[in-house]
């Protein structure tokens, strides 16, 4: 049976998909190391968006594992009366490349379109081409550049 998608179940998916961001943010932000104190705020953030009308989160379920998670919300900006954010997309590496990213971010999409969004935005690192090039597939494109200076 395939991977399906369904809604993210607290607190039986919590473990799951702290589990997932060392691989995200220790990927995405070389040098960062997840630690105690993050995955404590990263739980006490799953905690709020699971009962925020503005946040959704999901699940890639094969057969009771969980092995990938979408994490999105409803965002108003100086720039942007209404967009989508796609704020954490997961895929287990055993099962990407089928398809499944694309799953989850079509998900995203029918989820803002629901909500009156008229687009969707995501930060992507360059550190991880495999993400652009997912993100690219799906119909993201590159509206700006954030560039970041370091101190000593």
């Amino acid at each position: 049976m395939a991977p399906r998608v369904r809604p993210f179940r607290w607190p039986a998916d919590k473990d799951a998909v702290l589990s997932f961001q060392y691989e995200v943010y220790e990927r995405n932000f070389p040098g960062f190391r997840v630690t105690r104190a993050f995955l404590h705020e990263y739980e006490t953030q799953l905690r709020y968006a699971v009962r925020s009308p503005y946040e959704a989160l999901f699940v890639l379920d094969d057969d009771g594992r969980v092995c990938g998670f979408l994490w999105i919300e409803i965002r108003s900006t100086m720039v942007d009366e209404l967009v989508g954010y796609v704020k954490n997309v997961y895929v287990a590496p055993d099962l990407r490349g089928q398809g499944y990213g694309k799953k989850l971010l079509a998900i995203a999409d029918d989820w803002f379109r629901a909500r009156g969004c008229p687009k969707a935005t995501l930060d992507v690192s360059i550190c991880n081409p495999e993400a652009v090039a997912l993100y690219k597939s799906a119909g993201y494109e590159v509206a700006r550049h954030r560039m970041e200076k370091h101190y000593e």
